[in-house]
């Protein structure tokens, strides 16, 4: 269910790309805020956004409006306790199994309702990756392009990087344990984001296996996405996505035909990309094309 509260244009390339700001309804009533972008070829090919941790969607708007402008449907929105669909009364209580088995299908529900796509994809950044093998739209999208997606398990990660997340692991269960919650700060998250859901990634990092909340493991899902796949690593993102973290990644996906992908900043005439510079909107045009270009092999991946 959802209702469109109003419409922006995005400027890319001097074409006016539409969006409408919308509201999801989740299973068990909870809304969410989205955006939909209503290419020209939606009802052709469309793709849901499954975003990074406390990563609120507007990081996603200029790239998400140039797939709109290449004809693709485009979905995103913020989990609960995140960005726009943040709610105080209930935000504690989320975790990362509502975000993967009610906020994900809600998103899906929506792109479905709206544009009832031939091909659905879907574009994960970092621990979206972690959440679509386990979440049920496992068996409702069509392919998935993996962008600086995942594990956070510590052994793969290496200086630098290796110290970032041994930290994170260490600090914000305490912090979430003494206040409720995890304080934005320069040395915690830059954004709100539930505790409870920051802490269920720590333990998946810790202890190197996907449970629920209940702690079965839930890894044997992830063998049930039989899909094209293509991964995407990133040169220059060593602290928070490492060749070996995302290989990792695409080695739970045992039945999925993975192809990867290798970028490097000086390939499309960027100075930096990382973790988040894939989506920013200077980033280079061609990198954006080869995107819409991996999208479309997908598609012909699947045969639809």
């Amino acid at each position: 269910m959802s209702s469109v509260f109003f419409a922006v244009a995005i400027v890319v390339n001097q074409v006016n790309i539409v969006r409408q700001q919308i509201s999801l309804q989740a299973s068990d009533g909870r809304q969410l805020s989205a955006r939909w972008w209503p290419g020209a070829d939606a009802a052709e090919r469309s793709v849901v956004f499954i975003p990074a941790l406390a990563a609120p969607q507007e990081y996603l708007n200029f790239f998400a409006a140039f797939l709109a402008k290449q004809g693709w449907g485009v979905l995103t929105f913020d989990y609960r306790s995140v960005g726009s669909s943040r709610d105080g009364a209930t935000d504690a209580q989320a975790t990362l199994d509502d975000w993967a088995n009610l906020d994900m299908p809600a998103a899906v529900a929506e792109l479905k309702r709206l544009a009832k796509p031939k091909f659905l994809a879907a574009i994960t950044h970092s621990i979206g990756g972690q959440l679509l093998g386990q979440s049920p739209i496992r068996h409702d999208v069509h392919g998935a392009l993996f962008i600086s997606s995942q594990r956070g398990i510590p052994k793969l990660y290496q200086g630098v990087g290796r110290l970032r997340i041994e930290y994170a692991y260490a600090v914000f269960p305490l912090l979430i344990g003494l206040l409720g919650r995890l304080p934005v700060s320069a040395y915690t998250l830059p954004t709100e984001c539930s505790g409870r859901a920051v802490a269920q990634w720590v333990k998946w990092g810790r202890k190197g296996i996907f449970t629920a909340g209940s702690g079965a493991n839930v890894e044997p899902r992830f063998a049930e996405f039989a899909r094209p796949l293509t991964t995407v690593t990133i040169s220059d993102d060593e602290l928070y996505a490492p060749a070996a973290a995302v290989e990792a990644l695409a080695q739970v996906y045992q039945r999925a035909d993975v192809r990867r992908e290798f970028i490097r900043p000086q390939d499309f005439a960027m100075e930096h990309i990382g973790h988040f510079g894939f989506f920013h909107r200077h980033a280079s045009r061609q990198l954006w094309e080869t995107a819409d270009a991996w999208l479309r092999d997908l598609e012909a991946r699947a045969g639809l």
